[in-house]
């Protein structure tokens, strides 16, 4: 049996529209990249307007932290797909077990 189709061009203009970044809209979808630029072609053919997204010319970056004893590595790369740069300031919470949010303050 096939398997159904995550691609909702709703969602995914939307998401354009807020400037979301590739690794912002991968996962939203739990998607990889070449699943989004599947989708990204699809929403053109749609709408026969270029949509730019993010962060779709550079390498994918795993979403996964890695964790050592001296703590949670985040790699700058990661931050920056994002929304983070360099000296920006951010708080974090935990709003729930296993989850850990991070806003620029």
């Amino acid at each position: 049996m096939p398997r159904e189709s995550k691609f909702d061009a709703v969602k995914l203009r939307t998401l354009i529209i807020e400037g979301k970044s590739a690794q912002q809209i991968m996962d939203a979808f739990e998607v990889k990249k070449p699943m989004i630029k599947s989708y990204l072609a699809r929403l053109i053919q749609l709408d026969e307007k270029f949509y730019k997204i993010e962060g779709m010319d550079g390498r994918a970056v795993s979403g996964s932290p890695v964790f050592k004893k001296t703590g949670l590595h985040l790699s700058a790369t990661l931050l920056k797909n994002y929304g983070f740069g360099e000296g920006d300031a951010f708080r974090f919470s935990v709003p729930e077990a296993g989850k850990i949010v991070l806003e620029k303050v």
